[in-house]
C-alpha cells in the first residue's frame, strides 16, 4: 500500500514537472521570435476554458506600467495544442488602446507595437479568438 501511495505520488510529481518544462519551453519558443532590436521584458503564461457562450469570453488580465516616450512589443504565442488563437487587447483604464486583432478583417496578428504617450498603470487583456479553449504565452519587449 505504502508504494502505491508513493509510486502514485512520485507520478503526480514527474506530469507536473513535465508541463513546467513544456511551459518554459513555450516561453523561451516565443521569446526568440521577437527579434534582436527588444529588450526582454516580461512574460505571462495564459491558459483559459473555452467559453460557454460568445458574450462571456473568459479573459486574463495582468496590469503593467509603462513609461511615456518608450515603444513597446506586445507579442503572443499559442501552444502546438491550443485550439483557440491568443489576441491581446491593452486598455489604460476602461478604454481599449490596442488590439492585435484588425477590427477592418478580423486577422489576428502575433505581436503589435505600442507607442506610450503615457506614464502609467495599463492592464493587459488577453483572451483567445471566439472563445476557443487554449494555452499561450504573451512577452512584453521595449523596443530599442
Amino acid at each position: 500500500m505504502k508504494r502505491t501511495t508513493i509510486f502514485i505520488i512520485f507520478l503526480l510529481l514527474a506530469a507536473s514537472s513535465l508541463n513546467a518544462q513544456d511551459q518554459q519551453q513555450m516561453v523561451s519558443d516565443c521569446a526568440l521570435s521577437i527579434g534582436g532590436n527588444t529588450t526582454y521584458l516580461k512574460d505571462f503564461v495564459i491558459k483559459l476554458p473555452e467559453a460557454g457562450n460568445k458574450d462571456n469570453i473568459p479573459v486574463h488580465k495582468e496590469n503593467i506600467y509603462l513609461m511615456r516616450k518608450q515603444t513597446y512589443l506586445f507579442t503572443q504565442c499559442n501552444a502546438d495544442d491550443s485550439e483557440g488563437e491568443l489576441i491581446i487587447e491593452l486598455y489604460d483604464k476602461n478604454k481599449q488602446i490596442t488590439s492585435s486583432v484588425s477590427k477592418r478583417n478580423g486577422k489576428v496578428y502575433t505581436s503589435i507595437e505600442f507607442s506610450c504617450n503615457k506614464t502609467g498603470l495599463y492592464t493587459l487583456w488577453y483572451s483567445f479568438k471566439d472563445g476557443e479553449r487554449g494555452m499561450g504565452v504573451g512577452i512584453v519587449s521595449l523596443l530599442k
